[in-house]
């Protein structure tokens, strides 16, 4: 099977109406509806919820099945002045004919 760019792959039910997108929190497992509310979350949470799910989709596809031009990646973390740090990276190969876009597969 080949890489499938739909973000439906990534986060389940995502839908789109030409004005706002929609993300069902049952699509960002880490994520809780307190720490996604509008007025009262915490966006870090939304963040680290976000990057969690895209490694999590990224590292569950098979190696011929990824993107050949996005890479995803985690640290495996390390105990800092007593918290725990983890670092996401996200890379991307851009085409660029004067705008940087991604780059199709």
């Amino acid at each position: 099977m080949a890489f499938n760019p739909a973000p439906t792959v990534v986060f389940a039910n995502w839908s789109e109406n030409g004005t706002d997108i929609t993300l069902p929190l049952a699509s960002v497992p880490q994520l809780t509806a307190a720490e996604a509310d509008a007025a009262t979350g915490d966006s870090r949470k939304v963040l680290y919820g976000l990057l969690h799910q895209i490694h999590a989709w990224y590292t569950g596809l098979a190696a011929g099945d990824r993107p050949t031009k996005v890479v995803v990646s985690k640290s495996d973390g390390a105990v800092v002045d007593g918290a725990f740090d983890r670092t996401y990276t996200i890379k991307f190969s851009l085409s660029y004919s004067g705008n940087p876009d991604v780059a199709a597969e």
